[in-house]
């Protein structure tokens, strides 16, 4: 496996439970599974995300003691709508509905179950009218 250029972890005391929330919702596969520290990426993708368990001698104590995440991950997805019915079947709650943005967003956001906020994003054609007053120079 080769190396990823861009990772971000997430501190929890539920691995296995957050990486099968992103490969069962986000097309994630597991690269390492280690138990207590579990790698999750989408393919070849030149990024991965690492689940790591919360007091784990590896994690600094003062993350450790942290429970509120206010980190928001991006996911860009195919189909943003397919998703949250996905998710909501699983009986996930969604913390915004799907919603279209001018600058050609579709999104939503929900909470893995670590609680880190996730923005689903599908890109759209953004609003001709939004790109003429926002892009023009």
């Amino acid at each position: 496996m080769q190396p990823a250029v861009f990772g971000a972890t997430v501190v929890t005391d539920r691995p296995s439970d957050v990486a099968a929330f992103y490969t069962q919702y986000l097309d994630l596969q597991v690269g390492i599974d280690l138990g207590w520290f579990i790698t999750v990426r989408r393919g070849t993708a030149d990024w991965e995300l690492a689940v790591c368990e919360r007091g784990h001698p590896t994690v600094p104590a003062a993350v450790s003691a942290l429970t509120e995440s206010t980190n928001v991950f991006g996911f860009v997805v195919e189909d943003v709508d397919k998703i949250a019915a996905a998710l909501r079947a699983g009986g996930v709650q969604l913390e915004t509905e799907p919603v279209t943005e001018p600058f050609g967003q579709r999104h939503f956001f929900v909470r893995d179950p670590a609680g880190t906020w996730l923005d689903v994003i599908q890109l759209v054609e953004p609003d001709p009218e939004w790109v003429a007053a926002n892009l023009q120079s």
